[in-house]
């Protein structure tokens, strides 16, 4: 199991530039293998990204295929924002939309 960043009020799942196995920079899902990396690493993540509202967001378990859902949907395009509803439904809201 992975596990992702849900703010509880807009569903916002947390994303930033990442590298990926060919050392690339991409943009997606910021995500962890272990749950224990994931609480001890959060508020730091969070606070690096510059989150204040630290204590809104909350751990989510998600699978790889869910995962890479996630950063096909946001495009490797940091004006994008994915949100999660209660039920699991996504949306994604641009920089652009007004």
């Amino acid at each position: 199991m992975l596990y992702v960043l849900r703010h509880t009020q807009s569903g916002e799942i947390a994303a930033c530039i990442q590298k990926n196995n060919y050392d690339l920079d991409y943009y997606g899902a910021k995500h962890w293998d272990d749950e224990s990396a994931a609480e001890r690493e959060k508020d730091d993540f969070l606070s690096m990204t510059g989150r204040d509202d630290l204590d809104l967001w909350q751990l989510l378990p998600v699978n790889e295929g869910r995962l890479k859902l996630f950063n096909v949907k946001l495009k490797n395009d940091p004006s994008r924002r994915l949100c999660l509803d209660p039920e699991g439904n996504m949306t994604v809201h641009s920089a652009w939309d007004a």
